[in-house]
Order: structure tokens, then C-alpha cells, then sequence
């Protein structure tokens, strides 16, 4: 087939399992490096049933508005993959969301209690 085969992309492939069988977790950034639209964070969060926190370093191609609010000690939304916990996709900050138009907006966080 050569390069019009349609084979799936492993990495697509493996989000999209994380994105519908993940564990949804909360995390801090540690470090946030952009270079396009491709971010590296690692970031720091407890595993369910884990004793100690997990730090990874995760690289994905992630949107201008979905980067808003991410920044060092600042928290995350996560998936995490239950088998490999430093297998990780990140969703982007609590304390904003994107609307169906793009603009970006601050958002109570009720579950960690912060207001803006």
C-alpha cells in the first residue's frame, strides 16, 4: 500500500483508549515547554491505590486555548491509563474551558473549592 495505506497511528490510538477507559485524575504541572502546537509538561499526581505520587513528562499536540492556565504549580486535568499510570493525556487546566466558538473562559472550581 505504500504511503496511502490508512494503517492507524499507535499513539492516536492509544489516547483514544485513555480518552474513553482512562482513570480522570487531577495533577500539577511541574514544567510546561511549548514548540508550536506541541506541549511538554511534566507533571505530578497520585495513581489511585498508588502510595507515592507519579512524575512523568508528557508530549502532545495541544491547542493554544487548552494551554490557558497551564503553567508551573498550577492544577491539571488527566487520564492516566490504568495498567501504566505514567501513560498519561492531559485534558488542560480546571480553572478554564474552551467554548464551542473558541474562546476561552475561567470556570469555578468546585471540586478543589477555588474561586476566581
Amino acid at each position: 500500500m505504500g504511503f496511502l495505506s490508512r494503517r492507524p497511528d499507535p499513539a492516536k490510538e492509544l489516547a483514544r483508549a485513555i480518552a474513553r477507559r482512562g482513570v480522570r485524575t487531577r495533577g500539577t504541572v511541574e514544567a510546561l515547554e511549548v514548540a508550536g502546537d506541541v506541549a511538554t509538561v511534566r507533571l505530578r499526581f497520585r495513581a489511585q491505590g498508588a502510595a507515592a505520587e507519579t512524575v512523568t513528562t508528557v508530549t502532545q499536540a495541544m491547542a493554544p486555548q487548552v494551554r490557558v492556565g497551564l503553567e508551573p504549580g498550577a492544577p491539571v486535568t488527566l487520564s492516566y491509563d490504568r495498567d501504566a499510570p505514567e501513560t498519561v493525556l492531559l485534558w488542560g487546566s480546571p480553572r478554564y474551558a474552551v467554548t464551542e466558538s473558541g474562546a476561552v473562559v475561567r470556570v469555578v472550581d468546585v471540586e478543589g473549592g477555588e474561586r476566581g
